[in-house]
């Protein structure tokens, strides 16, 4: 009654409004809070007949329920998983969607959701089936990333894979378990290089939600990634530099970021002179120019007649590729790549649809983890993870 009053241009009550707060909530959000919490019956048996080489072994990957699972683990590897990837459904309505004891029935969902009365009879426009579909999502994947933050070191990292189905509320609930401040990133991975005939929109790309446990300590340190093939095919050394391996990069950057002593007419060793292009300032100030060309570090060209370039060299680049926030497909981690890669391990056998790369996960485990670190993956699918 009071949004349908405010919807016609009635007055609003400020005084309640101001007592509102900002929250997320659906329905079973807090029975899905407190199934974390209640203890596991549950018991771990060793399977040695299914295991190889058990007795020296580093591995351990456990068949069963992964929220009883989770809550098994809590006392012994508490706050001791360095980084977790997880490849959750993506509630396409395709995928299987887990039924945790608390779910209620249709009815008695739609009864408190506001979508029928006592009687049944419907008094909302709303879809049965979108609000469901996302409750149950909700419920199912609560539970576990609160269990899953407790394992997670101080410096712990978690990649969450997932499309636009759920994005939006995975993003919110993990704002809530791991907190707003932890939040690196919305990493976007180029699944498929191909177009796809799509009804709107080819999609090309899906999403991985990065969350620190504890970014705010400044623990947290997402190495750099090491030079792939085609990166360090771009360095060479045609001058014979003593500096060694060198790329040139533009010695010239956009006018407005530049000041007034960084605009002039440069004059080369040879006496040509080089003017700025429109809407560009040079890297440098004059002097600082003239000291790097005596230093050796600008390239003219192998005839000393080309536009100045400045000098980047391969060893003040040996730490790495700073991460970026896009992933593109390449170094065969697409996913039409890793299912064929998945057939050949089973006959041609198209065991499961969608895996993830090995390579993709291999980025995560690149950029924050170390020798003899321990890494979770609770929803192991293809078992790419295990793989990586």
């Amino acid at each position: 009654i009071e949004r349908l009053k405010i919807a016609l241009g009635g007055a609003v009550d400020v005084e309640s409004d101001n007592k509102s707060r900002f929250s997320f909530g659906w329905s079973g959000k807090k029975q899905a809070q407190a199934l974390a919490n209640q203890p596991s019956t549950a018991t771990l048996r060793p399977s040695t007949h299914d295991s190889k080489n058990w007795d020296t072994t580093q591995n351990v990957y456990i068949e069963g329920d992964n929220l009883e699972v989770l809550k098994l683990l809590q006392k012994s590897y508490y706050g001791q998983i360095k980084m977790i990837y997880i490849d959750p459904p993506y509630n396409t309505g395709k995928d299987f969607v887990y039924k945790d004891n608390f779910h209620d029935n249709v009815k008695n969902y739609l009864q408190l959701t506001g979508q029928v009365d006592d009687e049944g009879n419907k008094i909302s426009t709303n879809t049965d089936k979108s609000g469901r579909y996302h409750t149950d999502w909700l419920n199912m994947m609560y539970p576990r990333l609160k269990l899953a933050r407790n394992l997670l070191k101080d410096d712990g990292v978690i990649f969450i894979s997932i499309d636009d189905n759920e994005v939006h509320n995975l993003r919110k609930i993990c704002d809530e378990i791991f907190g707003e401040d932890n939040f690196i990133a919305s990493f976007i991975w180029e699944k498929r290089t191909n177009r796809e005939n799509r009804k709107m929109v080819s999609q090309r790309h899906d999403y991985i939600l990065c969350y620190a446990k504890n970014l705010v300590s400044e623990l947290v340190i997402l190495k750099q990634l090491p030079m792939n093939e085609k990166a360090l095919a771009n360095y060479s050394n045609p001058d014979n530099d003593h500096r060694g391996l060198w790329k040139s990069d533009p010695a010239t950057a956009q006018a407005g970021h530049g000041t007034k002593s960084q605009f002039y007419t440069l004059v080369a060793p040879n006496g040509k002179q080089h003017h700025l292009p429109s809407g560009r300032c040079w890297l440098y100030t004059e002097d600082v120019f003239k000291q790097e060309i005596a230093d050796g570090k600008i390239w003219f060209g192998k005839n000393g007649n080309g536009v100045p370039r400045i000098k980047t060299y391969l060893e003040s680049k040996e730490r790495g590729l700073t991460i970026e926030s896009m992933w593109f497909a390449h170094d065969a981690s697409t996913n039409e790549i890793a299912k064929n890669n998945l057939k050949t391990l089973f006959n041609d056998k198209a065991v499961f649809e969608t895996p993830k790369p090995i390579e993709l996960v291999k980025i995560g485990l690149q950029i924050c983890t170390s020798k003899n670190d321990i890494i979770l993956d609770f929803f192991s699918g293809a078992a790419t993870t295990a793989h990586a």
